[in-house]
């Protein structure tokens, strides 16, 4: 028979999240691979027996592709579980896919929550383009571009940061941002838990508002920002650059093209290009 791997996406916090496709995954697969072994007995509970688990986590899953794809060819159907959310999203599993692919082993999704999907829903900013961003870079000249990259990012933007650095980029954001004032962010904390929480407001605001110590699981997302606006000369410039410079239009093609970007008479302007013995269009014809 042939192997396969099964991603099952688990929930954020809440037992109840998982389905039971979920659950017969786990309990039907012959062997575990979890991020963390003990997740899968604080989901199901005690009275359940669960296949052999082996640890699969950020440090260790390239030692377990070559274990993967050497079970996958016995025809055991392997299930990697995260410790929560779905895997591959900030969490292990793209190498293990990757590999069984490599190897021409089948892999199935179980799909489940996600802390990024989750979050955007919550904050009722714009979901109809959304640019995920993993973990923001720490410090750095690549904190700096990543910054410079959202002033202008017309998609809701959403990442993942550490508690205790989630004020740190709030006000990092604000002083990167020129509508920080009018930006809305929201932090999203314990998705689905107990202590489930949102701060909402300018980027600015909960800036300036930032005490005390966060605690648990965060999701940051923040609102699109104001599309830049290109100066019309520079845009007519390239705009007209481009043309001169696309070698598979022919002359007068570039002179009707001219002609619609300057309001120039097409003729006058096919007059002044530099016409080349032979890409004429009326020698062509």
């Amino acid at each position: 028979m042939a192997g396969k791997l099964v991603l099952v996406g688990t929930p954020l916090g809440n037992r109840d999240d998982l389905s039971p496709r979920a659950r017969a995954a786990i309990v039907g697969a012959d062997v575990l691979l979890c991020e963390d072994t003990r997740s899968p007995l604080r989901l199901l509970g005690e009275g359940v027996t669960l296949p052999p688990r082996r640890s699969c986590f950020v440090g260790n899953e390239h030692e377990r592709e070559a274990e993967l794809v050497a079970m996958l060819a016995e025809g055991k159907t392997v299930a990697f579980v995260s410790e929560a959310g779905m895997p591959c999203w900030s969490d292990p599993g793209q190498r293990l896919v990757a590999a069984a692919v490599a190897a021409g082993h089948a892999v199935e999704v179980v799909p489940g929550p996600t802390a990024m999907a989750t979050a955007v829903a919550w904050s009722g900013l714009p979901a109809d383009e959304v640019r995920y961003c993993g973990f923001p870079p720490r410090s750095g000249k690549a904190r700096e571009q990543w910054l410079a990259s959202l002033r202008h990012e017309t998609a809701t933007v959403v990442c993942y940061e550490a508690a205790n650095r989630t004020w740190a980029l709030l006000q990092d954001l604000a002083r990167a941002l020129p509508d920080a004032d009018t930006r809305t962010v929201v932090v999203a904390r314990e998705l689905t838990k107990r202590h489930e929480q949102a701060l909402r407001g300018s980027v600015a605001a909960l800036a300036a508002a930032a005490h005390g110590e966060l605690l648990g699981e965060v999701t940051v997302v923040l609102g699109p920002g104001t599309r830049a606006h290109e100066d019309p000369a520079q845009h007519a410039a390239r705009a007209t650059v481009a043309i001169l410079l696309d070698a598979s239009l022919r002359p007068r093609q570039k002179a009707r093209q001219l002609a619609e970007l300057t309001g120039l008479p097409a003729r006058e302007l096919y007059a002044r290009l530099a016409v080349e013995p032979g890409d004429d269009d009326d020698q062509t014809r």
